[in-house]
This record gives C-alpha cells, sequence and structure tokens, in this order.
C-alpha cells in the first residue's frame, strides 16, 4: 500500500496520494532519524527504516485503513491500493492453514471464527482434496440458512473470495477501517453472526491464534459473555487461550471484561494461564500429532485382545506417542513439506488399509474418523475397517523402533510400489503394508503394490490371511526367492499371552 500511494504521488504540493501517505507514516511515528531516510523519489523497498514502519503500523491496521484519499471511494485503499481482487485470489495455504483443516476434517474443530478476509483456509480446504462445502462459511445470517456442513468457519470481518466473486454483494460487507468496526456491533446486516458468535464464546472454550484481538468489536463480544458470569476464570482448562509469546493490551482487554469483576484481583494468574507460548503454525501442528495420536490410541484401546492387560495398552500407546514425539521433531526443519508429507502419509495408509488402493500424488485426505476421538470410542462400525488392529501394529513398532532394533520413516509417496512405512535394521529393510483383510491384500497385489514375489515386503493384515498359493499356485514354486511376510495381526492380538509376547512374536514375523 505504502507502495501504491508513493508510486502515484506526484511533486505537487496538494498531491492527494502524498498527503494520505504522509497521514499513514506519521501513524507509524517514525523517529527523526528514520524519517530522514524516506526518499520518495525512490521505490519503498529502498527505505532503510520500512521494515520498521510496517512492523509498527501492523497492530493498526484499521487505522491505517481508515485514510482516506481524496475523491475516492472510502474503501479505496483496500480495494484498489491493495489491488485486492488479485492479492487475495492468489494466496498459498500454508502449514497453519492445512492444519486446521486436517483438524476440521477429523471433527476436532467444528466452529472457527477469524476476522480474516482471505481465503487460505479454504485453499487448504481445497489442497486436502474436499470441496468447500465442507465448510459452512458465514459472513452475515444468511449464509448460516443453506445446507450445514461439519465445520462453521465464521468470517465475521467478510470473505475475500467471495467479495471477488459476487463484489455487488460481499464488497461491502469487508470490514476493515474502524468506523466499519464499530458500526459492525450494531449493524442489523450482522445481527444472527453477532449472536452466534457471543454463543459461542458462552459454550465452547477459546483458542485465539495470530489474534491480537485489537478490535473493539471482538472486544465487546467476550464483554457480553462475561456479563452473565459465564465462564469462571480458574475453571480448568482456562476458557480462553492465546498462543502468543507475550499478551497484547487487547488480549488482556477480553480477559479483563470476560471474568469481570474478578479479574483485578486475579489478573497476573489469569494471564500467566491464558497464554500459550508458542505461536500458532508450531501449536497447529502439535494439535494435529496429538489429535491423530489421541485417536490411535483409543482405536488400540479397542481393539480385541482379551489377555492384554491395561498395562501393556498402556506400553503400545507409548510406542504410538513415541512415533508422534519423532515425527515432531522431524517437523521442525520444515513444517509446510512436513504436515503435506504427513497428511499425504496417513491418507496413503489409510487408503491401503480400508480400500485396498495405493494411490500416488495428491489425493483427498482420508481423515482416521469424522468425528472427535471420544465419539469414537466403542463404536462397533469401526470394527470392520481394520484400524484398531493398525493403530496396535504400529504402537508395536514405535517400541521396537524406541528399543533401537529398528528404525521407521515414511515410504516414498511417489513411488506406486511403496508402503505405508519402511523399516530399517542393522541387516534389512522392509516395505510396510497394512490392510484390513484378505480381500484387500488381493486388491494391493493387483494395483501393482507390491507382487507376490517381493522379499522386502511385510503386510500387517486385520483378520485372517489365506494361503497366498490358493490365489496363485505359482508363486510357491519360485525357488530362491522368499515372498512378502503376511502376518494375521488380529488373530495374533487374540491369542497372544502379554506385551512382551507380542512384541517376541512380532519380530518373529517380521524377521529382519
Amino acid at each position: 500500500m505504502i507502495e501504491f500511494l508513493r508510486s502515484h504521488a506526484t511533486t505537487n504540493q496538494n498531491c492527494r496520494f502524498t498527503t494520505t501517505l504522509n497521514r499513514i507514516i506519521d501513524l507509524a511515528e517514525p523517529t527523526p532519524g528514520e524519517r530522514a531516510t524516506i526518499d520518495v523519489t525512490k521505490p519503498a523497498i529502498d527505505w532503510p527504516c520500512l521494515d520498521n514502519i510496517v512492523s509498527r503500523l501492523w497492530g493498526k491496521y484499521s487505522e491505517v485503513l481508515s485514510q482516506d484519499v481524496e475523491n475516492e471511494k472510502q474503501d479505496y485503499l483496500l480495494w484498489d491500493a491493495l489491488d485486492f481482487p488479485n492479492t487475495f485470489a492468489h494466496q498459498q495455504a500454508d502449514a497453519e492453514h492445512l492444519a486446521i483443516g486436517i483438524l476440521a476434517l477429523e471433527g476436532a474443530v467444528s466452529e472457527i471464527a477469524t476476522p480474516n478476509w482471505d481465503g487460505l483456509l479454504e485453499g487448504a480446504l481445497v489442497e486436502l482434496g474436499h470441496p468447500l462445502t465442507s465448510f459452512q462459511i458465514t459472513v452475515e445470517g444468511a449464509d448460516l440458512r443453506g445446507p450445514p456442513a461439519a465445520t462453521k468457519l465464521y468470517k465475521f470481518h467478510g470473505c475475500a473470495l467471495r467479495a471477488i466473486e459476487k463484489e455487488d454483494e460481499y464488497r461491502k460487507l469487508l470490514i476493515a477501517r474502524n468506523d466499519q468496526i464499530i458500526g459492525w456491533m450494531g449493524n442489523a446486516t450482522f445481527t444472527i453472526v453477532r449472536d452466534q458468535l457471543t454463543a459461542l464464546i458462552q459454550r465452547s472454550r477459546t483458542l485465539m491464534i495470530g489474534l491480537s484481538a485489537q478490535d473493539a468489536n471482538i472486544q465487546h463480544l467476550f464483554g457480553k459473555a462475561g456479563a452473565i458470569k459465564g465462564w469462571k476464570w480458574d475453571a480448568s482448562p482456562p476458557p480462553i487461550m492465546f498462543a502468543a509469546d507475550q499478551l497484547t493490551t487487547g488480549q488482556k482487554t477480553v480477559l479483563s471484561v470476560a471474568y469481570g469483576d474478578d479479574y483485578e484481583d486475579n489478573r497476573h494468574q489469569i494471564g500467566a494461564s491464558a497464554l500459550i507460548q508458542a505461536f500458532g503454525k508450531q501449536l497447529l501442528l502439535a494439535l494435529v500429532l496429538s489429535v491423530i495420536t489421541q485417536k490411535l490410541e483409543m482405536l488400540a484401546s479397542d481393539a480385541s485382545a482379551p489377555n492384554l492387560r491395561q498395562a501393556d495398552r498402556d506400553g503400545i500407546a507409548a510406542g504410538l506417542r513415541y512415533l508422534r514425539d519423532g515425527a515432531a521433531e522431524a517437523a521442525n526443519n520444515d513444517r509446510l513439506t512436513a504436515i503435506k508429507r504427513f497428511a499425504q502419509a496417513l491418507t496413503r495408509a489409510k487408503y491401503q488399509l480400508q480400500n485396498g488402493e495405493n494411490p500416488v500424488g495428491a489425493v483427498q485426505y482420508f481423515p482416521l474418523d469424522h468425528r472427535p476421538t471420544h465419539q469414537m470410542k466403542g463404536d462397533v462400525a469401526l470394527a470392520v475397517t481394520g484400524q484398531r488392529e493398525a493403530a496396535n501394529a504400529l504402537g508395536l513398532m514405535g517400541l521396537i523402533a524406541q528399543s533401537g532394533d529398528w528404525a521407521l520413516g515414511l515410504d516414498d509417496p511417489t513411488d506406486p510400489a511403496s508402503g505405508a512405512l519402511r523399516i530399517t535394521s542393522s541387516v534389512a529393510h522392509a516395505r510396510v503394508f497394512f490392510a484390513a483383510n484378505d480381500d484387500n491384500i488381493a486388491s494391493l497385489i493387483e494395483c501393482g503394490a507390491f507382487a507376490e514375489d517381493d522379499a522386502d515386503v511385510v503386510i500387517f493384515c486385520s483378520k485372517r490371511v489365506t494361503a497366498r498359493q490358493q490365489r496363485n499356485p505359482s508363486a510357491n514354486y519360485r525357488t530362491g526367492v522368499s515372498g512378502p511376510r503376511y502376518i494375521a495381526f488380529g488373530p495374533m492380538l487374540q491369542q497372544t499371552a502379554d506385551l512382551d509376547s507380542l512384541l517376541s512374536d512380532l519380530r518373529a514375523e517380521v524377521a529382519i
């Protein structure tokens, strides 16, 4: 925006673009030294103080966008100076947006509220292979009357994609300037959305990510919830939390109006309990890994294994958590690549397990379950998916990896003959596939995932395994080649005496 105004400025003393540019620079309160380095004859990117100015203006976006340009519409800076239709039509989802998309598809997030105009959350959904209808995108009340979706996305300051697609209808609903933010609180167009957000704050705990809460309408919503004495400040977990390095003035205001009279005497404890000192990208990836691991632990605990004690099952859960922690550590180098690869690996494993397919490239994200973890517990319909047995096998492999005897890694998702995982020992390696039943094993062979004389393949079948020679008698007579290792893991769970026996049997079956 600064460069747009600078490039349109003239030497005319009364130039309207220069006037607006100077007002915006004044909002940044530059030092005399910084102001001396501003040369409007040069591109703004060449100003030594530009980063400092932009950093200070970041928290004053509504004041910046409130500056008018003579003889132009009030939203001129937003729509024209920012080149709104192009700027917001071609953005790429980052790791945090993909993480939110996965959490929504896994049923861990059912309602999201954002003042951001961008279409990054919608872009993440599309990148994960799901239609936009997976979100019920809501700008104003009429949007809530459409077909329901698993996740409601309240874009209460407007939606860029809709403003671009339906300018006459949605451009006027973009909230950017101070007067619009104040007016939103009493604007009849947004009554239904205001009521929904107020109710959401009252009935659900709030996690704010990347939001300074500087806008008056956000503070007002929490004040309305606090006025009816809804949440107690010392509830566990805390009712309102922020992912930030330290609390901003706006965030402290939210806590103050939300907790009312309790805030004054307890503000230090409230502030400490409300703060998660992690940036959104790290926190959201951690939440994805946590949710997936909790679901796997629940699935493993529901598998039929009559002789396993609780301590044995706790050991398997520990193996899953070991794998979770390894994935988290590996993700630190490149979080965007990590979340994409994780989503692709989980999806391929599910396609192999439940569909007998081994897709290559981008495919629709296949969640463990569309419901949150607590709704999956004890569901008899999950028995046929094979996920319970697969979760146990994964936990056991995690324990063996923790011992140092095996190394586990994701197999190459671009290779049509790759497995879900790859096991490596000091002497050999193996591709690992999961299959819910014997028919899915046959389907994996038919689609070329592996061949019946591949010696580097291990298949964990959640049910019984039919003798392979019944399907291809000639394979039994191929001398000098030992074929895949088919492990009937469901029966193994049924028959095992304890965790130690299960680990021993698994090592013997995999035999690498």
